[in-house]
C-alpha cells in the first residue's frame, strides 16, 4: 500500500471508543491522515472486552478498594487489544475515559501533525484524565505503537466510586498530582518529577531501553525460539561516538545518538521494535521476517544515515558532520536465548568495527 492509496472505507465504533486500522501502512503517515481526515478512515480490528475486578485490582488506583466497589466500576471498564497503529482518540474529539497502559505502548502526537510524539504512555502509565475532566475537544491524538493492552475507565465511573470509597478517593488525589507532576505520561523534552518511576523507554532516543531487554525481551524471545515464526535482527553501533566525545564532550555525542533513534522510528514499521542498550548499541527487532528483510532494511539504513541533517555545535558555527554505521544482522535459532541472540549480534558488530566501519556484517 502507498501512501496515496490510504483506505478510505470510514471509521468504526468499538463500544464508544473510535479507532482506525492502521497497522498496513507506515505509522509517522497514517498520523499524519489521521489528522487531516479526522481519524475517519478503515475499519479496526481491536478486540474489546469487559474488564473484571482483577484487572483493575492491579493498579493503584484501586489498591484498598473493597471487592463490592470493584465490582461495580469493573462493570463500566473496558480491556482493550489494540494492534499497532490503532488510534485511540484523535483531535478535535471529546474524551471521557481514562487509558492505562497494562502493556504494550501509547505514543500521543501534537495536532499539528509532528512525526516525533509529545509524549509516551509506557506499560504502568496513563493518558486521558486531562482531557476527560475538562470535557473539551482534543489537540492531540493516542496511537497504539505496538500490540497494547489497555485497561479503559470511564471518568463517570471514578467520581462515583470516589463518593463511595474512600481509599479510592484518596488514591485518585495521588493520580491527580501525577498529572500535575507531569507522571501520567513520559513528555519527551519536558518530563518533570516521575524519575523515581523506572520506565522502559529511553528519554533521549525514544527507543526501548536497556530494562526492557533485561524484563521484556526474552519474553518476546519465547515466543519465537520455540515455534516456527521467525525473528531477525539488524543492529548497529555508531562509528567512531568515542571520538566524537574525546573531541567535542558528552553532549553532541549524546545528540548523535538522539537524531539517530527519532530517525529510526521513520525508517521502520510499527510493528518492528526498536531498542538501545547500555552500550549504545541499537536494535530493530522484525517479529515474523527472514533475513533478507533484515538484510533489505540494514542495507538502506546503512545507505541513507549517511544525508542525516547532524550537526555538532562549536565555539564559531555548528559542524556538519557524516554519521556511518557498523550492522549485524542475524536470524534467531531454534532453541536459543536471548543470551546467545544478542551476542551474535554484538560479535557481528564488531567484526563490522574491525573491518574499519560502514560495514554490514551478517551470520554465515
Amino acid at each position: 500500500m502507498t501512501k496515496s492509496s490510504f483506505p478510505a472505507s470510514g471509521s468504526v465504533s468499538v463500544d464508544g471508543i473510535e479507532v482506525v486500522e492502521l497497522s498496513d501502512i507506515d505509522l509517522d503517515f497514517a498520523v499524519e491522515e489521521a489528522f487531516r481526515q479526522g481519524a475517519s478512515q478503515a475499519p479496526a480490528t481491536t478486540r474489546t472486552e469487559a474488564a473484571n475486578p482483577q484487572d483493575l485490582g492491579t493498579l493503584e488506583l484501586f489498591q484498598g478498594v473493597g471487592d463490592q466497589d470493584l465490582a461495580v466500576c469493573a462493570a463500566r471498564c473496558q480491556l482493550i487489544h489494540a494492534l499497532p497503529g490503532h488510534v485511540l482518540f484523535a483531535p478535535g474529539r471529546l474524551n471521557t475515559k481514562i487509558f492505562f497502559v497494562l502493556e504494550g505502548q501509547l505514543r500521543l502526537y501534537a495536532q499539528t501533525g509532528d512525526k516525533r510524539p509529545m509524549a509516551v504512555a509506557d506499560v504502568g502509565h496513563s493518558t486521558g484524565l486531562r482531557s476527560a475532566l475538562a470535557m473539551q475537544p482534543l489537540d492531540h491524538s493516542a496511537i497504539a505503537t505496538e500490540v497494547s493492552r489497555l485497561l479503559v475507565v470511564d471518568i463517570a465511573a471514578i467520581d462515583e466510586l470516589a463518593k463511595r470509597s474512600h481509599a479510592f478517593a484518596r488514591n485518585y488525589a495521588a493520580l491527580l498530582a501525577s498529572y500535575l507532576r507531569g507522571d501520567d505520561c513520559l513528555h519527551v523534552g519536558a518530563r518533570t518529577g516521575a524519575a523515581a518511576r523506572p520506565g522502559y523507554i529511553d528519554e533521549l532516543t525514544l527507543l526501548r531501553n536497556q530494562r526492557w531487554l533485561d524484563e521484556m525481551f526474552p519474553r518476546l524471545l519465547g515466543r519465537y525460539r520455540l515455534g516456527d515464526k521467525t525473528l531477525a535482527v539488524a543492529a548497529f553501533a555508531v562509528d567512531k561516538l568515542d571520538e566524537i566525545v574525546k573531541q567535542h564532550g558528552i553532549g553532541p555525542s549524546l545528540r548523535v545518538l538522539e537524531a539517530i533513534g527519532h530517525w529510526m522510528q521513520d525508517q521502520t514499521r510499527p510493528t518492528n521494535i526498536l531498542a538501545i542498550d547500555k552500550n549504545r548499541r541499537i536494535f530493530a527487532f522484525l517479529p515474523d521476517c527472514d533475513l533478507d528483510a533484515a538484510r533489505h532494511l540494514a542495507g538502506r539504513i546503512k545507505t541513507q544515515v549517511q544525508s542525516l541533517p547532524i550537526s555538532l555545535a562549536t565555539e564559531t558555527a555548528p559542524q556538519p558532520i557524516t554519521v556511518t554505521l557498523s550492522l549485524g544482522i542475524a536470524v534467531l535459532e531454534r532453541g536459543k536465548n536471548e543470551h546467545d541472540f544478542l551476542g551474535k549480534t554484538e560479535a557481528l558488530i564488531q567484526k563490522s568495527i574491525k573491518l574499519g566501519g560502514n560495514w554490514l556484517s551478517e551470520a554465515l
